[in-house]
């Protein structure tokens, strides 16, 4: 299988730095892009402190643990590249962590990928990329990128797109995502074929930070305050006491820790009163929002007609968004958690982002 090399010339002379998590999907890209002809250098950003993790907690594939720098350094010799490992992780604590915690406290929900990728990951490819000498740098995201601009997946399922968004556009000009337009199934196979020890590794799952999803765990060693308070109905009834409001993101269900007799799920959360409010699904449903840290990729008209997602896995929804006044309009009712990423696209491409906000809006 060959590479879509787009518009990549030169060759052995093209220089391709490599982001490598130690997983199957930067694993193939480096070594398709090797197969390709260039010269190729693969870089492992270290997130977290080996010693941070458990056994236990190493099981459950954490992003950046000892067992993915272990993996890309083997990948890297099997393929035949140069890897450096370099310490991030007082960046990571600083840029991403600092706004997932800040982000709970106001009880809202971030999205740590979205941030990880804008405030770190290109930001370090960029800086390294100079250091080597590199004309280009690549990840194993499932996106397909063309003369700086970037599309959906060729499996929409697996499309990531949605968690670029929030990137500046300039990163895109030297961006090569090589497995962008394959299927996750051909990937493995690829790996699998060329004994690349990644084959049948798990995809990461969950918060790549927080082993198993224990966020009161995680929210306690990093100084949050969890106290109890109450849950509400929609009304202002008492109906039981959470554990904590940070413990909670607007549209769960399940773990509220009440029972009523029917499906009932986070509609609201107030940090200042330390209450969350529960409702139907209908309750969560809306047609309008407010959109902050706005990225558009060009200039756009003042009402800007196109297609959203309010979440990766959510379906494209028609929408229009005025950006002087940041607010999006959408055909139909959807679920916007305040936190999460909207992405914009027009024919399947990518043409910004930005953040859903909290504040309600009376239209």
């Amino acid at each position: 299988m060959q590479i879509q090399d787009h518009d990549l010339i030169g060759g052995a002379d093209l220089k391709i730095l490599v982001a490598m998590s130690g997983g199957v999907d930067s694993a193939v890209s480096a070594f398709l892009l090797k197969q390709a002809g260039y010269d190729v250098v693969g870089i492992h950003f270290k997130m977290e402190d080996d010693l941070f993790f458990s056994k236990h907690e190493l099981k459950n594939k954490v992003c950046c643990s000892p067992d993915d720098t272990a993996d890309a350094l083997k990948i890297s010799k099997k393929i035949g590249i140069p890897l450096d490992v370099v310490d991030l992780k007082d960046e990571f604590k600083e840029r991403i962590i600092k706004i997932f915690l800040d982000g709970y406290k106001l009880g809202i929900t971030p999205n740590p990928c979205a941030w990880c990728n804008k405030k770190m990951k290109f930001w370090a490819l960029e800086i390294f990329a100079e250091r080597v000498g590199a004309d280009r740098w690549a990840t194993g995201h499932y996106a397909v990128v063309k003369n700086g601009k970037v599309f959906m997946a060729g499996e929409i399922e697996k499309d990531q797109s949605y968690f670029l968004s929030l990137v500046e556009k300039r990163y895109f000009d030297k961006l090569v995502l090589p497995i962008g337009e394959m299927r996750k199934a051909d990937v493995r196979q690829i790996a699998i074929e060329n004994a690349l020890i990644v084959g049948t590794k798990p995809d990461s799952q969950d918060i790549c930070f927080i082993p198993d999803g224990d966020l009161g765990s995680f929210f306690r060693s990093n100084g949050v305050d969890l106290q109890p308070g109450p849950v509400l109905d929609m009304n202002g009834k008492i109906l039981g006491h959470h554990e904590g409001y940070q413990m909670y993101a607007i549209g769960q269900r399940k773990g509220i820790g009440i029972s009523t007799g029917e499906k009932v799920y986070v509609v609201d959360i107030d940090p200042f009163n330390n209450t969350i409010k529960v409702g139907k699904k209908f309750d969560l449903l809306k047609t309008h929002s407010y959109v902050k840290d706005l990225n558009l990729f060009a200039d756009e008209p003042s009402f800007l007609d196109c297609e959203c997602k309010v979440r990766s896995t959510a379906p494209l929804v028609k929408c229009s968004f005025d950006p002087g006044k940041g607010i999006v309009s959408f055909s139909e009712p959807v679920v916007p958690v305040p936190g999460q990423i909207i992405a914009f696209y027009k024919n399947k491409e990518l043409i910004g982002g930005g953040v859903l906000a909290k504040d309600d809006i009376k239209i």
